[in-house]
């Protein structure tokens, strides 16, 4: 399934821009028709840590004598991310990104002197259609396909190593600010909103001598904000 998703994705993309080619807008300078840029953050917002939090609490994952009486959650919160823009007659543009997002890891302390930590992130790729405005401004839109992976990180109980992948299709929202205009080398901040939907998730095993944290269903939708640089030519 992920590698069909892929394959439609990187099809799409070559297509539209053979077509693109053929009926190219010659008032487009040659050096900006294809960019391609290179992103890293070290933060994101959304992701499944806060419904995780509630979904401990409710299943008895606290600890009022451990100092912490409540499940947490920490970082980091790392992107990486490539993309590929084509102009097509101006001021519209189709691109493809893809990328990783680590969103976190959740933790739900229990008195058995154990800790139930649970990471999450999710890979990505789509495709954007983007209006620009001057090349420095740009707001685009597209399909997108997600891998997400939610896995139990602390190891402390030998008998389950407990891993959920799933694949899903859903959308982005792009806005890129690029600087300067007319070089070579730029750099540029982008912000994507990445709508993946619903996963299920779970069950999780803390210790023999705890109930598990049963099956749950979590938004994995976020928003990534990362600076990057790239090369027009």
């Amino acid at each position: 399934m992920n590698k069909l998703i892929l394959t439609f994705l990187i099809s799409c993309f070559i297509i539209t821009t053979m077509h693109a080619q053929k009926s190219q807008n010659s008032d487009i300078p040659k050096l900006k028709k294809w960019s391609i840029a290179t992103y890293l953050s070290l933060y994101a917002f959304g992701g499944p840590r806060k419904q995780l939090e509630d979904q401990m609490i409710r299943y008895g994952f606290y600890d009022p004598g451990s100092g912490r009486d409540s499940p947490y959650s920490t970082g980091p919160m790392t992107t990486f991310m490539m993309s590929a823009k084509y102009y097509l007659k101006s001021p519209f543009s189709i691109g493809i990104v893809g990328g990783i997002t680590f969103l976190g890891t959740t933790h739900g302390p229990v008195p058995e002197d154990a800790n139930l930590q649970i990471s999450y992130r999710v890979r990505y790729i789509a495709i954007i259609f983007s209006y620009n405005l001057y090349d420095i401004l740009s707001i685009g839109i597209g399909p997108s396909g997600y891998f997400t992976k939610a896995w139990e990180s602390s190891h402390s109980f030998e008998r389950i190593d407990a891993k959920y992948y799933h694949t899903k299709v859903g959308f982005i929202i792009d806005f890129g600010f690029r600087i300067p205009r007319k070089t070579r080398f730029f750099g540029e901040l982008n912000v994507q909103y990445k709508y993946v939907g619903k996963v299920d998730i779970g069950p999780f095993y803390v210790n023999p001598d705890h109930d598990p944290l049963p099956q749950i269903t979590v938004k994995y939708n976020h928003l990534t904000i990362c600076p990057g640089f790239g090369l027009r030519f």
